[in-house]
């Protein structure tokens, strides 16, 4: 992977994870630095560089390494959901995406100290020994992506192995399976892909990869025995929507099927108000935005109530047609 600048934080030279970073890489140059906030947060560096200057920190995450979901952000009402932070944004380039305005700068931050982590999800489930807690990966940054240059999955597969009301979801769009390849399956570990109908996912999901070659990298998890999820996350308005949702939801069954895939989530395109501003000025002949957006009870920009609630009872009466029993579904963020 071609790096322009690597920042590596003093700190982080103390973890052997960082070595092996290293090692995958290949920079321009390389600087030591005290804390990675202070050169990251400061640049205050427009997400479209990311086109063309391609920067990365190893660093060690401080503060809350393990933060409480939203409500409605898993599946599950009666479980706990929590979201650890392993690393700071994402190769792929998705118009909608909430990380354009939720940092002040693009660049690719990786965090080393997962046993640190590890450490709070263990406080985490000794606290709640009588729950089903969820800890997901991929708030911040696409979970497999990257996962073979960062290697820290083996570390947390061991943990859940041993934790059994521990459950593990990896969010990806990736095709990125060198690290699953080593892995086995676990009872309490989901890898869930969102996906979008094709013509959108062409459209919005720039430089991810093709829905075509999510399905078939999630078919070779299947034949192996993983536990999967889909999120069709988010939801744009087209006013052929309908159709080519259920020509996608079709495709799922027929080369998936809904009985390999343990929860799907509809979620409607939405946007913090900064991160609405910085899309639109980023994408202004984006058609996401063609629809009025208004800002809801949650601050959130969003289409109206109405059209919102159109979409996802389409969206879940068309998985229902195609046999996708409906206590599967959830409605995520909603």
């Amino acid at each position: 992977m071609q790096i322009d600048t690597l920042y590596i934080e003093r700190a982080a030279l103390a973890y052997p994870a960082s070595a092996k970073i290293v090692s995958k890489l290949s920079a321009q140059r390389v600087e030591e630095i005290e804390d990675h906030q202070s050169v990251f947060s400061r640049r205050g560096t427009n997400y479209l560089t990311k086109r063309t200057t391609r920067n990365l920190f190893i660093a060690v995450k401080r503060g809350a390494l393990v933060k409480e979901a939203p409500v409605a952000y898993g599946y599950g009402s009666d479980d706990l959901h929590y979201y650890y932070i392993h690393a700071y944004n994402c190769i792929y380039e998705c118009e909608y995406c909430y990380l354009q305005g939720y940092f002040s700068s693009p660049d690719l931050v990786l965090f080393v100290n997962h046993a640190e982590i590890i450490g709070e999800m263990r406080q985490l489930v000794a606290k709640h020994a009588s729950k089903r807690v969820w800890f997901h990966a991929g708030e911040f940054s696409d979970s497999l992506a990257l996962s073979h240059i960062t290697d820290e999955l083996s570390e947390y597969w061991d943990f859940f192995a041993e934790t059994p009301n521990a459950w593990l979801e990896l969010r990806t769009k990736s095709i990125n399976l060198h690290v699953m390849r080593k892995l086995n399956p676990l009872p309490n570990a989901v890898v869930s892909f969102s996906l979008s109908t094709p013509a959108q996912a062409e459209k919005y999901d720039r430089e991810a990869p093709p829905v075509s070659q999510r399905m078939a990298a999630m078919l070779r998890l299947k034949e192996r025995g993983f536990r999967l999820g889909v999120h069709f996350d988010p939801l744009i308005y087209a006013t052929d929507f309908a159709q080519h949702f259920e020509t996608l939801v079709a495709e799922l069954a027929n080369i998936i099927g809904f009985g390999a895939i343990d929860y799907l989530s509809l979620g409607v395109v939405r946007f913090a108000k900064d991160v609405y501003r910085e899309a639109k000025q980023n994408y202004a002949d984006s058609e996401i935005f063609a629809r009025n957006f208004i800002q809801g009870t949650d601050q959130k920009m969003r289409y109206i109530r109405p059209l919102r609630m159109q979409m996802l009872e389409t969206g879940r009466e068309l998985l229902k047609k195609h046999g996708c029993p409906e206590d599967k579904i959830y409605f995520c963020m909603e």
